[in-house]
């Protein structure tokens, strides 16, 4: 993917907001197992009947590997258990036209039993209900045991 500028809209995950109820129930259950890793979770709300061909995949990647992605047709949150230690993170939302995808880069050290939490909200063009925010936004975090 060729690197067109723009930039998403990045937030530090605030532990006082209260996460969905789906990544709540996913995070205490790898928390209860002292798993290390990933929980990616996307807000999209655009149906599978939809006939737009303009909704994104938001992916994870590490060194060139993608490790999860989440679409219209995966909306369930995703864990993928890493090793402890230091993973240099590129956060995607990868469209049909490459000048209207997104994406940032993130190191990140996860000690043993951490999880990083990355919740994105993309664009959605074509949704009737719930505004669509104006570009990109990820909301990421490390929550310790």
């Amino acid at each position: 993917m060729m690197d067109s500028g723009r930039r998403p809209s990045v937030k530090a995950l605030d532990e006082s907001k209260r996460l969905p109820l789906l990544v709540r129930w996913r995070l205490r259950r790898e928390q209860r197992r002292r798993r290390t890793g990933v929980l990616v979770f996307a807000e999209i709300r655009e149906p599978l009947r939809s006939l737009t061909y303009k909704a994104g995949i938001v992916s994870l990647w590490e060194n060139g590997d993608e490790l999860c992605s989440r679409s219209r047709d995966a909306k369930m949150p995703k864990f993928v258990e890493l090793p402890p230690g230091l993973h240099q993170f590129e956060f995607k939302v990868i469209r049909v036209r490459a000048e209207k995808s997104t994406s940032f880069q993130r190191a990140v050290d996860l000690k043993e039993g951490e999880i990083l939490v990355a919740l994105c909200d993309p664009v959605q063009s074509n949704v009737f209900y719930r505004r669509s925010p104006d570009m990109d936004t990820w909301v990421v975090g490390v929550l310790s045991p």
